[in-house]
């Protein structure tokens, strides 16, 4: 028999799944691809009349007909090979009445593993993120025992959640011994755990890599108190083990330049970047906070020269201008007088940067939103990439999507939607050409040809 449609009001329109049509506005009772069900056949969905996003930076197109088979896309009208369904297939068509599509969200700069209770959060956050959009995160600091059994649960079919990747974190011993950090690496030593290391001249870097890329980890991110040397040798070890990199823009006392010369991937957190017009960067972790941000224009000759650099060697940008923006409201307790002038330096820095040819992405940093109902802040950071950094609604929604699964290593699969990708995209009932914050109009995700109702 054939597997249930998701249960939910999916879009307007007249739908058919196995045969049977459907009205709009009509419930359809189960769930979409219930894990363990034998495969019998292949799962077809097929959206029609819809205007297509593609991810790429082109124009948005009207297009009758996209399909989908087994989570690719197989055929956008006449681009693709018409499949022909095998016996006991499943088939889901959904009118669209002119609704926008546009590739998945992918959210850079994203914490999920790092409360009490990491596993039952973690999977909550998770499972709200693709309800709000975001199909593809890269967790850049949690622990990768609850980060690699969830995983393996959503491979598993056991929930839909984003596609997941996770760090090791690596720095001098003082940044890993702080509470923050400690929570990531319960059982611990501090600075002990493969996914929470310390490192200093006399570490086995080589050892210490292997480690942590053997607790499921594919991004090794450098996080503070590491001397040009120890970034540089991290970064090649990285490189030599098939792990990514990311690093704060700037991790005391090794700069910017450095690591955009030691071949880092992406650099986080724009407003760090400020520290490549300092003569002498303090090899002090803590004083990231008090950066010169009125004192150093953004469009400094050796930031200028910094951003040509990170373009040419092909440095991602995860700007994370949402933390910024929102860090004195984060919480009562929180103090970060600091952080407006952060803000304001870091939305210009990131548009000197994507005028220079640097791919920026859509990190927030803080990512869960506050209530079970709300969106996560990947949609916040498209906004202020357009009203704070100049963007475009398109250059946002490329650096959204595009650029943001390029810097997971994902490119060839994900980011944009053509035949042949993964089908991970967002159905609108606005344009987000017309005002970028009709991301949040969403009426439904798939996630990898699977059917996500919005909260």
């Amino acid at each position: 028999m054939a597997r249930p449609a998701i249960a939910g009001n999916l879009a307007g329109g007249f739908r058919r799944f196995g045969g049977v049509g459907m009205r709009s506005g009509m419930v359809v009772a189960g769930l979409l691809w219930l894990a363990g069900a034998p495969a019998m056949g292949s799962d077809y969905l097929e959206l029609q009349d819809l205007h297509l996003i593609d991810g790429t930076g082109k124009p948005s197109r009207v297009v009758d007909r996209l399909l989908v088979r087994d989570g690719l896309i197989v055929r956008i009208d006449d681009e693709g090979d018409e499949p022909t369904p095998e016996p006991r297939s499943s088939w889901l068509r959904i009118d669209l009445d002119g609704a926008w599509v546009m590739p998945g969200l992918v959210d850079t700069h994203v914490h999920v593993a790092r409360f009490p209770d990491t596993r039952a959060q973690a999977e909550r956050i998770l499972r709200q993120a693709v309800r709000g959009g975001v199909t593809s995160v890269r967790d850049l600091g949690g622990d990768a025992r609850a980060l690699a059994e969830l995983s393996r649960a959503m491979a598993a079919g056991e929930f839909i959640g984003p596609n997941l990747q996770f760090s090791a974190l690596v720095g001098g011993s003082a940044v890993l011994e702080s509470e923050t950090v400690r929570q990531l690496a319960n059982g611990h030593a501090p600075g002990t755990a493969p996914w929470a290391r310390s490192v200093d001249a006399s570490t086995d870097l080589e050892r210490i890599v292997a480690q942590a890329q053997g607790s499921g980890v594919g991004n090794l991110k450098l996080y503070g108190n590491l001397s040009p040397d120890l970034a540089r040798g991290l970064i090649e070890q990285a490189r030599s083990q098939s792990l990514s990199t990311t690093a704060h823009a700037t991790v005391f006392p090794t700069g910017p330049g450095e690591l955009v010369d030691a071949g880092i991937g992406s650099l986080a957190h724009a407003p760090y970047l400020v520290w490549e017009a300092v003569d002498h960067i303090p090899a002090d972790y803590e004083v990231r906070t008090r950066g010169p941000w009125d004192q150093v224009p953004a469009d400094h000759p050796r930031l200028l020269s910094l951003y040509r650099r990170m373009a040419e060697r092909g440095v991602f940008l995860d700007a994370t201008l949402y933390v910024y923006e929102a860090m004195g409201r984060y919480s009562p307790g929180v103090v970060a007088d600091w952080s407006a002038a952060a803000f304001r330096w870091g939305a210009l820095a990131t548009a000197l940067a994507r005028a220079a040819g640097v791919r920026v992405t859509t990190g927030t940093d803080w990512f869960e939103p506050a209530g079970d109902g709300a969106l996560p802040h990947t949609h916040d950071e498209l906004v202020l990439l357009v009203d704070a950094a100049g963007f475009t609604p398109m250059q946002a929604i490329v650096a959204a999507t595009r650029d943001g699964a390029a810097a997971l290593g994902l490119g060839e699969s994900h980011g944009t939607l053509q035949v042949g990708k993964v089908a991970d995209l967002l159905v609108l009932d606005a344009d987000p050409l017309a005002d970028i914050r009709n991301t949040s109009r969403l009426r439904f995700t798939v996630r990898a040809g699977r059917v996500v109702p919005a909260e």
